[in-house]
């Protein structure tokens, strides 16, 4: 799934799915919707939403997502 653009699509998002969690974690609207991956697997972003398509990012992720649309 590409990142979500508006608040409907940012809702079906789920980070850090594998094995030992097929559901994953739910998007937690306090935070930036950016999933970022690291060594384990992926999470959301921890930095404060407030630019970006839907208003859905930290100003870091937002220039990464505007470039992909």
């Amino acid at each position: 799934m590409t990142d979500p653009l508006t608040k409907a699509e940012a809702m079906t998002k789920r980070y850090g799915k594998w094995s030992g969690n097929p559901d994953g974690t739910r998007y937690d609207p306090r935070y930036c919707a950016y999933e970022m991956h690291e060594r384990w697997g992926s999470i959301q972003c921890q930095f404060k939403p407030k630019t970006g398509p839907g208003n859905l990012y930290c100003g870091h992720h937002a220039k990464k997502v505007s470039k992909q649309c």
